[in-house]
């Protein structure tokens, strides 16, 4: 009876520690998965308060900044406009001194290399962007990507480029306004030289197929190898191509000779005498349309490579004490909510390959008619390459076509252009060096 009094209470004793144990367990585990959860939940809009300040040479960064506050109410989102000739300027002083300094700036395409790489630009890798960024147009995620392969700047759109063509002036020079046949009549450079010398007799040297041979440097320019490597000058052999093209357009009297946004551009764009315009989604300001006189005046064609020209993103300054803020305006403008409003609103095309795959059908452009546009400037957009934006390389492209048009212009050869180039080259960047 002892041993079986003793081995009750043995066995008592066991069950209650062991049920002791299981509680504490449990509290343990509910506790566990309680902070879990505060640490993994993610916080809801109206939960976040204070003040941001964004510096921008962009005004429409203010109707971002009013979405941005209609979902965060609690957000005072304040938005500095500076003339774009006076905001690197303004910029950089504010960051060399630390007076001032934003929380969020905004960087244009063509000098960001020179930012992106700094280390007053905070990493939004760690952030999460990379998750954030996962369904991106590849070239628009690359151009925001720092040469240690973290995230430093984020866009809210890609500018994908393409042929613009008036309607009318094609059916009556072409034979069809069909966007698809357009495409196949002018997916060369070649095919685009010939076809304009026809139209140019057709009409008598009324009406050009486009308005600068700078069409062509245009479309190209994203394709060719990077300037600087390793320090040097690199003139990827493709180069000679583009030249030759540019020069054909014009030696051929296939160009207007229109000079890009130009006055007599801008005449052509409205009122014709040019079938073929070269110019980014975007450039839909610049169309006159008064009482609605330019809707379904136009119709969109692949140009024989994919291109883009600008481009608007936003960095977070290392500095700002309010980086988790900062960053939730920076993922609602990365987000398929703002990017569907953007594309409603603006006609910009959107950074997210899902936007664009969502609207393929939907989506109509006043100036197209019932075109699809965006099945062309998907096809386009993605057959961008992906570079990072490395120090001066937009400026020594600029610098080519300066000195490949004075070339083309005078009549001379491309090895006359590569000289002025590589002077000008020599001259302007003394750390490049130039064989």
């Amino acid at each position: 009876m002892k041993r079986i009094s003793l081995l009750l209470i043995v066995t008592l004793m066991l069950g209650f520690l062991a049920a002791c144990g299981s509680n504490n367990n449990d509290k343990g585990n509910d506790g566990n998965t309680n902070t879990d959860k505060k640490q993994t939940e993610a916080k809801a809009p109206e939960d976040y308060e204070g003040e941001l300040n964004i510096w921008t040479f962009f005004g429409d960064v203010e109707k971002m900044a009013t979405k941005f506050e209609e979902k965060y109410p609690n957000v005072k989102v304040n938005v500095s406009v500076f003339p774009g000739d006076q905001y690197q300027t303004k910029l950089m002083n504010a960051i060399n001194t630390k007076t001032d300094v934003p929380d969020i700036f905004d960087l244009e395409r063509g000098y960001m290399g020179k930012f992106i790489n700094q280390p007053f630009v905070a990493d939004l890798s760690a952030m999460g962007a990379d998750e954030l960024l996962k369904d991106y147009v590849p070239y628009v995620k690359e151009l925001g990507t720092a040469e240690d392969g973290t995230i430093r700047a984020i866009s809210d759109h890609s500018s994908p480029g393409g042929f613009w063509y008036h309607r009318d002036l094609a059916k009556e020079y072409l034979g069809t306004d069909d966007p698809d046949e357009i495409s196949a009549m002018v997916d060369s450079w070649d095919k685009i030289i010939d076809l304009g010398k026809k139209i140019k007799k057709d009409s008598n040297g009324k009406v050009h197929l486009i308005s600068h041979f700078g069409d062509a440097f245009n479309t190209a320019v994203s394709h060719q190898e990077m300037w600087v490597q390793d320090g040097k000058l690199t003139i990827d052999p493709a180069w000679e191509e583009v030249f030759n093209n540019m020069k054909a357009l014009r030696d051929e009297g296939v160009d207007a000779k229109l000079g890009y946004m130009s006055a007599g551009w801008g005449n052509a764009l409205n009122d014709g005498g040019v079938i073929l315009f070269a110019m980014p989604a975007w450039a839909g300001f610049m169309v006159d349309n008064d009482g609605g006189a330019a809707e379904g005046k136009y119709g969109l064609a692949k140009t024989p490579q994919g291109y883009f020209e600008g481009g608007t993103y936003r960095a977070i300054y290392e500095g700002s004490e309010k980086k988790d803020l900062a960053y939730e305006f920076v993922k609602y403008i990365a987000s398929e909510e703002w990017q569907q409003y953007n594309l409603e609103e603006t006609g910009n095309m959107p950074g997210l390959q899902t936007v664009y795959d969502n609207n393929m059908d939907s989506y109509k452009s006043p100036f197209f008619g019932d075109q699809p546009v965006l099945e062309v400037y998907k096809d386009l957009v993605m057959d961008i390459p992906a570079k990072k934006a490395t120090g001066n390389e937009d400026e020594i492209s600029r610098k080519f076509y300066d000195a490949a048009s004075e070339a083309v212009d005078n009549g001379e050869s491309y090895e006359k252009a590569l000289k002025i180039f590589k002077d000008s080259i020599k001259n302007g960047y003394p750390d490049i060096e130039v064989k």
